[in-house]
């Protein structure tokens, strides 16, 4: 992707950027002459990979257990000392789930879920907007799902319900975000080609595939394009936005 004088210096922060779509995103931003800052929690490995893609000094790895608030909190301050105290962009890209039967869930195991899906995009939110709203500039992106509109699977209703509790704060924190030109929006994937549905215990990848009107999965490439739009000088009067990548579905 060619370098963007709109993109060039810009401070982004993306949450779960270790593998799949979130990976995509950071190399994507460091292409465009962002300077990124790299999430992950236990994938140290794929995250250390973007760093071959990254000029000296553009991009930083950051450790962070985002099911503990305590830790969200370290993450931002870790990051705003990197940053210098600016960021301009920030990714709610972190999700999780672990496929439980809904009569099995427990109730650890939904506070864990709505804590990395849901209140570490609060929280980032909350301390993104402080920064922003005093530029008077910024951009916040929110990952969200398309299967939540389907009830999610058998063992999926906690990720389901946190991935539509995460459009509901997009439309509300827009709203508080606009007087300050401060864009928010979310995007809503469909089947993504990526190891987060065989960790959903997912095994028959093109019978999924088969249930899409384009008659495939999207690429990781595919949803990051869908998020650098989101935060290009071509979305400047999109904010309060649900944006469908899902091929038809």
């Amino acid at each position: 992707m060619k370098k963007n004088n709109f993109f060039k210096g810009k401070n982004v922060l993306i949450t779960g950027s270790s593998s799949g779509i979130g990976w995509q995103v950071a190399k994507d931003f460091l292409d465009l002459g962002c300077y990124v800052a790299v999430h992950y929690n236990s994938n140290k490995k794929g995250a250390d990979k973007i760093l071959k893609y990254s000029r000296k000094n553009y991009c930083k790895i950051f450790k962070s257990d985002l099911s503990k608030p305590n830790q969200v909190l370290k993450l931002w301050k870790n990051y705003i000392k990197w940053s210098k105290g600016n960021i301009d962009i920030l990714v709610n890209n972190a999700g999780y789930t672990k496929a439980v039967k809904f009569d099995s869930l427990s109730l650890t195991e939904w506070d864990k879920t709505f804590n990395i899906n849901l209140k570490a995009a609060f929280l980032l939110s909350k301390l993104s907007y402080k920064i922003m709203s005093k530029k008077r500039s910024g951009r916040i992106v929110n990952i969200s799902s398309g299967g939540w509109q389907y009830g999610g699977g058998e063992k999926t209703v906690h990720y389901s319900v946190s991935k539509a509790a995460i459009e509901a704060l997009t439309i509300a924190t827009a709203k508080i975000c606009a007087p300050y030109k401060i864009l928010v929006n979310a995007i809503r994937p469909g089947a993504t080609d990526t190891d987060f549905h065989r960790k959903m215990g997912r095994k028959n990848l093109k019978k999924r595939a088969s249930l899409v009107p384009l008659k495939r999965m999207a690429t990781t490439k595919e949803i990051s394009n869908a998020v650098i739009f989101l935060c290009s000088e071509k979305s400047s009067f999109i904010t309060n936005s649900i944006l469908d990548v899902r091929g038809g579905e």
